[in-house]
């Protein structure tokens, strides 16, 4: 009985916070809107005769009006809160109303006059009641005074805080904001900070490069001008940050702009992208801080599906290396564009039941199989093969990062130079239909270990490409944005500690692309691989490290050597200051793909690459480490090696020299509206 009893009175205390909870929700917006249809209808009674009262105070009554004017009253005054109810201007928050609001608001009235006018024909000629016109005109233009009042009443008060804060000389809360883009989602923002004081946005000026738009305004803000007076209008409205309010910006432009408000060193927002600015409100612009992604390299590429069938659709498709930052977005892709079934290879533990506890959450796991594995190991990847009969693989197992490659020379052979030969001689003979090898630009003109090493793996596809029926292929690409260890990731950790963030050279350069459009572009070079062709992706320019280290500090609100120091700390072994996408002698061409470009190799000799391998495997398992770094720039040779050990050189003595200048030079604090060099 005791148990019960509790249960009942939870259950009725569960009832009761129900009922609580549903009346703290919707009693507040009905109460309002009780109360807004009850002030409407009050005041329309109160209209009526106050027009009845303009209308007849000298002059006499129509014919037969008086006997109708109480129904003629309940008439009007339904007709025109019924159009209230029918534009929906109950239902509405009028504190953040905008122009969508007052033109619901005003096209009531207007239809209420059109209908009215329609009752005075109909009462004229049925009942001989003549309803005169500017009776109509007063009722409603008095009616709309009182209900416009009610919901607009924030409005004055709102431009009058807005003028004010303006005119100050630096408002205490509120952040002077200059809008770039006095479009129709640059007013919509206006008109949102407007609003919303309590965001603590207050917008000062619009930007545009349209002249036509110049010395308008724009909700009480001003269009000073165009980026080519951006430095008169910094000085004049003197912002805390900027906001670029255009959400369909390409890279090239979006980044144009940024460089010149960067100077300023202030926040600089943008809008996410909307596939309908006409549809625009205040509510859908979400402001967030740029992406680095977004500043970097060109404007993607489109998917060519018809590519992408060729080597995934309906396929079983084995991923080598699959726990890593590329293999992992191929298997993804893989997955999303529609394999039969993904195997999953690598031998990281950590890696492969990451990426098992996302897949789990997305897929059937009967899609897709996790192997654990080396590609060191022949036998094992037969056993693989043989189960599976994987159609295409993507092989995108290798050691990558250069300095660890430099301290490891044979493991760098034995890993990304063998493994990849056993690869392609397990898949030759278990029948595999396609294979992709992930190259970098690291193997063009090698100036370490690493890039010697991809190099080699690139003319073991060359060189077997003839042996059987598979058609082979490498796929080049330079640095991929957000990859464990990649210099970005490093940056952000290196800012997010304080700094200093560390640049190995100021003139090093770059390429650099996102990882799902990287391996997208994978993807469909895997249609156009044939007999053993090095393929290139379209990287974009190169990008000056040094600026994208300060172009991370100023995105996470900081001012590079103000706030976070960046420290040149030299070249590492085997570091080039420029890698290249081809070497000098290789000509591309253009494929099916405006973004793929295949080059035109030398020739190379099977027998004596076969005779060097085997000296280098010699050399690797005997853990031999200097005579397996020699003999790999034997075999590849490199101008670039003799280079990048001078260029170190010289480097380290340049960031020594840089070092002691800034440790006697006083810090320079920043000049306010001013560009900081």
């Amino acid at each position: 009985m005791k148990e019960k009893r509790n249960a009942e009175q939870k259950n009725g205390d569960k009832k009761h916070r129900v009922k609580d909870n549903i009346t703290a929700l919707f009693l507040p917006r009905y109460r309002s809107m009780i109360f807004t249809f009850l002030y409407d209808c009050a005041f329309a009674v109160l209209s009526f005769y106050l027009a009845r009262v303009s209308m007849f105070y000298k002059v006499d009554f129509p014919t037969n009006y008086l006997n109708f004017e109480v129904p003629l009253a309940i008439v009007m005054i339904t007709v025109v809160i019924s159009m209230l109810v029918l534009f929906d201007c109950y239902n509405v928050v009028w504190k953040y109303a905008g122009r969508v609001e007052f033109l619901k608001f005003i096209c009531a009235y207007f239809v209420s006059f059109i209908l009215l006018l329609i009752v005075k024909a109909i009462v004229a000629a049925a009942f001989n009641v003549d309803l005169w016109t500017t009776q109509i005109i007063l009722f409603l233009l008095y009616l709309l005074l009182a209900t416009a009042i009610l919901r607009f009443r924030y409005i004055p008060f709102r431009y009058y805080k807005h003028l004010r804060q303006s005119n100050a000389p630096k408002a205490e809360k509120s952040l002077r904001t200059i809008i770039y883009g006095a479009g129709n989602i640059g007013s919509v923002l206006v008109n949102r900070f407007i609003n919303n004081t309590d965001e603590g946005y207050l917008p000062v000026a619009f930007i545009d490069d349209d002249d036509k738009k110049h010395g308008s305004v724009i909700g009480s803000v001003p269009v000073a001008g165009g980026l080519a007076k951006i430095n008169e209008i910094v000085e004049r409205y003197e912002p805390d940050n900027f906001v670029i309010a255009i959400t369909d910006l390409p890279k090239q432009r979006l980044r144009a702009i940024y460089e010149q408000l960067s100077r300023f060193d202030k926040p600089i927002k943008i809008l996410p992208p909307i596939s309908d600015a006409q549809s625009v409100n205040s509510a859908s612009l979400e402001l967030r801080d740029i992406k680095i992604e977004s500043l970097l390299g060109r404007d993607e590429f489109k998917v060519r599906q018809e590519l992408v069938d060729v080597s995934v659709k309906d396929k079983v498709v084995m991923v080598t290396g699959g726990a890593g930052s590329i293999g992992s977005e191929l298997c993804r892709q893989a997955l999303n564009f529609g394999c039969k079934h993904l195997v999953i290879f690598d031998q990281h533990e950590n890696g492969m039941f990451a990426i098992d506890q996302e897949f789990n959450k997305k897929y059937d796991t009967s899609r897709y199989t996790l192997v654990m594995g080396t590609v060191r190991e022949a036998d094992k990847l037969a056993t693989v093969l043989e189960k599976y009969k994987p159609e295409t693989v993507f092989h995108a197992a290798a050691y990558k990062h250069v300095p660890m490659m430099e301290i490891s020379p044979t493991e760098a052979i034995k890993n990304n130079v063998f493994g990849t030969k056993n690869v392609i001689e397990q898949c030759q003979k278990a029948g595999v239909k396609r294979f992709v090898l992930i190259s970098t630009d690291k193997a063009v003109n090698p100036a370490n270990v690493m890039g010697a090493s991809k190099r080699l793996a690139e003319m073991l596809v060359q060189t077997r490409a003839s042996d059987g029926d598979m058609q082979m292929a490498a796929v080049r690409f330079g640095n991929v944005l957000g990859s464990s260890g990649s210099v970005i990731p490093t940056f952000l950790r290196q800012i997010n500690e304080g700094g200093p963030v560390t640049v190995t050279d100021r003139n090093i350069k770059r390429y650099f692309m996102t990882i799902p459009e990287a391996v997208r572009l994978v993807l469909q070079t895997g249609a156009l691989a044939s007999s053993g062709e090095v393929f290139v992706l379209d990287m974009g320019e190169p990008v000056y490290i040094y600026d994208l280290a300060c172009t991370l500090i100023r995105l996470s609100g900081n001012v590079p050597n103000q706030d976070i120091k960046v420290v040149i700390s030299g070249l590492r072994p085997g570091e080039k200051l420029f890698e290249e996408l081809r070497y000098d002698k290789e000509q591309v061409d253009n494929t099916l793909h405006e973004g793929i470009f295949v080059t035109k190799l030398e020739t190379i000799d099977r027998k004596k690459f076969d005779r060097d391998l085997a000296e280098l495997w010699k050399l690797a398992v005997a853990e031999n480490e200097d005579g397996t770094e020699k003999k790999v720039f034997n075999v590849v040779p490199s101008e670039a090696r003799e280079e990048a050990i001078a260029e170190r050189a010289s480097s380290l003595r340049a960031a020594a020299a840089e070092a002691k200048m800034v440790e006697e030079q006083p810090e320079q604090p920043a000049v306010k509206g001013k560009a900081v060099a």
